[in-house]
């Protein structure tokens, strides 16, 4: 039994030992850092004009797909997406087509028909000359007649395969119907079509429209002719958009109808990108902060929160910009203290001083 207390004293003095020596820095917490200079604000809700969000997607006042009218392959692309094109541009050419041979067939046989008609028109001319004469008798003649509208109306036959063949031998030059930008190209040089095979989807120069989704509950609130703002987030831009048209009945699967609304021909405008408006009614409460608090990190969007004396980093979600200030909608409540100035001085943990 002394034994084993005499061992205890000895671990308790290693013990106190090792307590009394220096603790090497950073080994443990000290008093954090102390910011001064900031701006602290209170945050509070306002009314504003509410609105109510619209979703939609810009698209062309007309798109077409064009495609192959005869077999063969590609031998000339001229445009590539993105181009913009007049109408009647020459787009693309399609060889290796059998309508070449077509068209000199139907030359052939209309030359051939030519032939003969000039030949039956002169026997009829000197029967002509015997009937008055008497020398042929009149079944002869009608024969000699018959052969010669038999041949105006071969020539006649003719000269309409030979249009036909143009025609067809035109196809062969795909242009542009109207004056369009390229959306996209489907085929490439030496590509082997078929008729119908898709070749270029053209979307309509002139002007844009967006096509918005309306809740139910605006029904007989847009009107042709109302004006909106548009914004297209991928370009960081808003358009003016005036309706031209809404549907007169609304999706029973969705509770909502279709608006579409003219845009301006902006050349950064496409098909295909996201668009939304809003719909002003009635007022709501926001909360609004100053732009100048946002502090972005990388694709995060966030503030610096004052929480009993000590700054913390708040991941919020933002809304609308009116003016030089931020509506929130997430991440914030009303009575919160947040830094609104000098938060190029703000640091997630320390603490704030006057």
């Amino acid at each position: 039994m002394k034994r084993l207390i005499r061992i205890c004293s000895l671990l308790s003095i290693v013990l106190l030992a090792a307590c009394g020596d220096d603790i090497a820095p950073g080994r443990t917490g000290g008093e954090p850092p102390v910011v001064k200079g900031l701006t602290v604000a209170t945050l509070g809700s306002e009314a504003l004009p509410g609105a109510q969000l619209l979703v939609g997607t810009i698209e062309s006042l007309d798109r077409a797909t064009l495609t192959a009218r005869i077999d063969g392959r590609v031998g000339n692309l001229k445009v590539k997406a993105g181009d913009r094109v007049a109408a009647g541009a020459l787009l693309l050419t399609i060889v290796d087509t059998p309508t070449g041979a077509q068209l000199t067939g139907a030359e052939s046989a209309r030359q051939a028909a030519a032939a003969r008609l000039t030949l039956a028109e002169q026997t009829l001319v000197r029967f002509e000359k015997l009937k008055a004469g008497e020398a042929v008798t009149p079944q002869e003649f009608d024969r000699v007649a018959s052969e010669a509208e038999q041949a105006r109306g071969g020539l006649k036959a003719a000269e309409a395969t030979v249009a036909q063949a143009r025609t067809v031998a035109g196809y062969a030059r795909v242009t542009a119907p109207y004056a369009a930008v390229v959306a996209g190209t489907l085929v490439e040089t030496g590509a082997t079509v078929l008729p119908g095979t898709p070749l270029l989807v053209l979307d309509h120069a002139g002007g844009w429209r967006v096509r918005l989704d309306c809740p139910e509950t605006l029904a007989g609130k847009m009107v042709p002719g109302g004006v909106m703002q548009v914004e297209v987030p991928s370009l960081q831009q808003s358009f003016p958009a005036t309706v031209t048209e809404v549907a007169p009945a609304a999706d029973p699967a969705t509770r909502s109808f279709q608006v579409k609304a003219g845009l301006p021909d902006d050349p950064r405008l496409a098909a295909g990108l996201f668009a939304r408006a809003a719909h002003a009614g009635g007022t709501a409460d926001a909360l609004l902060l100053p732009a100048a608090a946002v502090v972005t990190r990388g694709q995060l969007t966030g503030v610096y929160v004052v929480e009993e004396g000590i700054l913390r980093w708040r991941l919020i979600k933002t809304g609308r910009a009116l003016g030089d200030r931020l509506e929130v909608l997430s991440g914030l409540v009303p009575g919160e203290k947040l830094v609104t100035g000098g938060v190029e001085k703000a640091v997630s943990g320390a603490r704030v001083e006057n």
